[in-house]
Parts: structure tokens; sequence; C-alpha cells
């Protein structure tokens, strides 16, 4: 950053070329133009040397999506899910996993809400918002006034009086358009989310009280009624805040490294999702995604092999590798799953990796 100007991307002129745009949506480009002709969609044509070719923006695949699954070409859900990405170590790529699990689910035609449920902010900032600036300082560093975040979960929750009342239309952010993944941002002040929730009556269901009834259309400020999934991204800390996403939760995604500590982690988790069985004589589905895999490594592979042996069914087939695409595409400021440039070892393994994660939240909501 520098005092003149802040660099940020903009997603209505992020550009994909037919080939990438098709990719996301597991179409061939003929099908993807089919689609297009079909519905009447009309997609903009810039210059690429002598010749006027398609051009999509992220909001232009994400309508795509939305047109296939209006024309039943896609499988939605049976009923809504909630879905947690949490373990109790840092850096698993939890935010990574949360950001682009949304983009891939809303790819596949599913109404996708992400919450950041960490007062750091970090999804909200792969978003392409600013959890520590007003919108007035980001004018001043050349950065639209929208890319401020103007209220977080705590606004619309009304455990406390800490927070103003909000309504969603006020808090959410739609990064991609309509039909992409929205966002409930995070900013510094969720921090005494804490606090309000430990003053609350039945503190640790305040979240799933709230999600249920927005998602019946009982709370008119906060309707939630149109989303197929529901995700909260947590900080690595076993808080309140995050035993809140737990209980409202249907799936708990774990990224987890190849090494003991995140073994440690996980089955710290584990004990705790059995004591949710006994408490609350139910328990959300655990996946654990095996993250910053690296092939051919004996110890890695045999991590692997004692993890799935300690978690059966739990672990998924499919990896997450390690790669400097991540890297990359967090310096353009795109995720992942959104930037032209990964390739198939980053994207391709999490495509197939969310594909799985998708197989398993359709078995449990059969």
């Amino acid at each position: 950053m520098t005092n003149e100007s802040l660099s940020y991307t903009d997603y209505e002129n992020l550009f994909y070329r037919p080939s990438f745009a098709a990719e996301c949506l597991g179409l061939t480009p003929r099908t993807l133009k089919t689609i297009e002709e079909d519905a009447g969609l009309d997609i903009r044509r810039i210059a690429r040397g002598t010749v006027m070719a398609r051009a999509y923006t992220p909001a232009d695949v994400f309508r795509i999506a939305a047109v296939r699954r209006e024309k039943g070409y896609t499988k939605a859900l049976s009923r809504p899910v909630t879905i947690s990405t949490f373990i109790q170590k840092g850096g698993t790529a939890k935010t990574t996993c949360s950001g682009n699990l949304a983009i891939y689910l809303a790819l596949q035609g599913l109404r996708v809400l992400l919450i950041d449920n960490d007062p750091q902010g970090d999804a909200t900032s792969m978003f392409g918002y600013d959890p520590d600036l007003t919108g007035p300082e980001l004018v001043e560093l050349g950065v639209p006034a929208d890319r401020a975040v103007d209220g977080h979960f705590g606004n619309l929750i009304g455990v406390s009086k800490i927070f103003p009342p909000k309504t969603l239309d006020e808090v959410i952010k739609k990064p991609f358009g309509e039909f992409g993944p929205h966002l409930i941002p995070a900013e510094e002040s969720l921090d005494d989310m804490e606090l309000a929730l430990n003053a609350a009556s039945r503190s640790d269901f305040r979240y799933a009280m709230h999600i249920s009834n927005a998602r019946a259309g009982k709370i008119p400020s906060c309707d939630l009624s149109a989303y197929d999934v529901i995700i909260f991204d947590n900080p690595p800390s076993g808080s309140l805040m995050t035993l809140n996403t737990m209980v409202a939760s249907d799936m708990i995604i774990c990224p987890i490294r190849m090494d003991k500590f995140a073994f440690r982690a996980l089955t710290r988790l584990a004990a705790k999702l059995e004591a949710f069985r006994e408490d609350f004589s139910r328990a959300p589905e655990m996946a654990a995604i095996p993250t910053m895999f690296v092939k051919g490594r004996p110890r890695m592979l045999n991590n692997l092999a004692r993890l799935s042996e300690l978690f059966p069914g739990k672990v998924t087939d499919e990896k997450l590798y390690h790669s400097e695409d991540y890297m990359k595409a967090l310096e353009e400021g795109i995720p992942l799953l959104a930037w032209s440039g990964a390739g198939e070892n980053s994207a391709g393994a999490m495509r197939a990796a969310f594909a799985e994660v998708f197989s398993r939240l359709k078995a449990i909501t059969a």
C-alpha cells in the first residue's frame, strides 16, 4: 500500500476467454455458446488482435450457472444446508477452502451465502473488501467506497445492543453479481460477538436459531430463504462463535495438513463432535480435506494412510496439492477458482475435492 493508491481487483472488468468460462462450468466452449444463445444472453465482445471475441466477466459465468439450474441441467440439494469450515489449527487453508467452495457451489447453480465469522476478516479480504478502512479512506486511496465493510453478522443476529441493528441489504456484499456467492463480511468489531454471546441466553444456539428463523422468512430484515447453502468461515480458535457455527451446521469442512499437529487438532474436533452427539442428539458430518499435499513423499503418504485409518469415511479421496498458484492468485486479488491462471494441479484438484464434498452434501440431504 502507498499513501497515493491501493490496488484492488475490479471484478466487473475482469474478462475470461470462452475456454476458461466453459471450464469453470464443466462445459465445452460449444455447449457454453449454445446455452447463451438459447437463453438469449448478451455476452460482450472485446478485441483480441484483429478479432472481436466473446469476453465473460465472473458475473456472466455465474449467471449462466443460474440459467443451467433453471433449465434443470444441474442437480440441486433436496434441502438447504449450513457448512462450517473449522479446525483448531492455523495455516491449513480454511479460508481458501471457504471462499473457493462458495464459488464452486455457485458454479453448480446453487445460491450461496458466505458468512465471515472471523474478526480478522480474511474471507472478506479474499472477496475484495477492506475490513479496516472506511469508504472515504478507500476513495482517497483510489478504491471505490463500496469496498468498505458496512456491517457484519453481529448487526443482523440481534444478540446484543453492542451492535447497531442493520438489515441484510445494508450489510451484504455481492462481489460477483446477483448470481455469484454473496458475502456477509467481517471486521474487527466482530470480536465483541464473543462477549455478546456469553451474555445471551442459550448462548450455544444463537446462530442456529437465527439461521433457522431467517431461512423460514420469519425475520423480514434478514431473509435467508433464497440460499441453498450457507458457509461459515471460522478463525482457528475454539471460541463460542465457532461453537455456534458447529451447532448450526450440517457439515464441518476440515482442511488438514499432513503433520502430527493437525492430526491432534482433528482428533480434538472429533471428540468434540462426539460430545455434541451425546449432548444434542445430533452432530454435523465431518469432511477432512488433505491440503498442501506433495505427491510422492513417503511421509505424507504414510500420514494420509494413518489419517484415513483414524477417521474412516471422513477423509476425502481428493487432495489439495501444494502449488504456487495459491499465492499468485492471492497476489492478483482473485480467489483461485476465479483466476484463469490456475492450473490442473491447483484449480483442477480443488474442483475434484469440492465435487466430492458436493456429493457428500447431496447424500446427507437425500
